[in-house]
């Protein structure tokens, strides 16, 4: 616990921890009221919205690697602040596809799910990147604990995504019955709803990495340090036993040498 409370108490982790619950909260709120939205308030048949949900899916696999690539030229802490912000633009294009047409909503979509895959690639390898920082820091190597935070983020986010927003949905009136008839005024609540959750989230979750330090140049400087000194206490044994003053016996994962003479 010692251990998780100092990991608390470092600027970066707070940041990446709150990153990650965003960016997860926000397109899990837009999921738990996807076809609500489509159906209701966009004139699309299930089936329809189900075949857009799946292109969303499909152009993920697009939008990682592509989000990496992007993360090699601008940094990744930029590159999820450049996912983030067209994710948000992206969502609200999507009030101007007209009633029920397949064609022109299947091109946000598209967008919107190359972005939405580009959150979790980024959040995981700046984690790796805080990860390095602290074992140069302190001598110890914490990325289990750190993903294990994450993952407990990423976890909360899902379930808070479906409680916030039915609560929200109940809050407005609006109802998720199947053979419910809602007002316009209960509709126009479900798009406010829809758009202004996930935009918030997400846009806070760029948001984090306003100010951040730890950009690519800095983490390649990490990697050097960190290397020289791993090669030191590699080469140690072979100077100390050349020279006959010390045994050198390595102890526990951060390969901290203790000498015994």
């Amino acid at each position: 616990m010692k251990d998780y409370v100092a990991l608390l108490t470092r600027g970066n982790v707070v940041r990446i921890l709150l990153a990650d619950l965003c960016v997860t909260l926000g397109p899990g709120w837009m999921a738990a009221i996807y076809i609500f939205f489509f159906t209701t308030s966009r004139g699309f048949s299930v089936k329809d919205a189900n075949a857009l949900l799946a292109i969303y899916i499909l152009t993920g696999f697009v939008g990682a690697p592509a989000t990496a690539w992007l993360a090699n030229k601008i940094s990744k802490h930029r590159a999820l602040m450049v996912t983030t912000s067209l994710y948000s633009i992206g969502l609200i294009t999507l009030m101007a596809v007209p009633q029920g047409s397949f064609m022109w909503g299947a091109i946000p979509m598209a967008f919107e799910g190359a972005f939405a895959a580009g959150f979790g690639v980024m959040i995981r390898a700046l984690t790796a990147d805080i990860g390095d920082e602290i074992r140069l820091e302190g001598g110890k190597e914490q990325i289990g604990l750190l993903y294990a935070l994450t993952n407990a983020t990423t976890k909360i986010a899902g379930a808070g995504s479906i409680f916030l927003t039915f609560n929200v949905l109940a809050a407005i009136g609006y109802s998720a019955k199947e053979e419910a008839h809602n007002t316009p005024a209960q509709i126009h609540g479900l798009e406010l709803a829809y758009l202004i959750g996930p935009i918030f989230f997400v846009m806070v979750g760029g948001a984090c990495f306003i100010g951040y330090k730890l950009d690519s140049k800095r983490h390649a400087e990490i990697r050097t340090e960190l290397e020289a000194r791993d090669a030191l206490y590699d080469e140690a044994p072979i100077l100390e036993g050349l020279t006959g003053e010390a045994d050198t016996v390595y102890v526990g994962q951060d390969r901290k040498p203790t000498v015994t003479r």
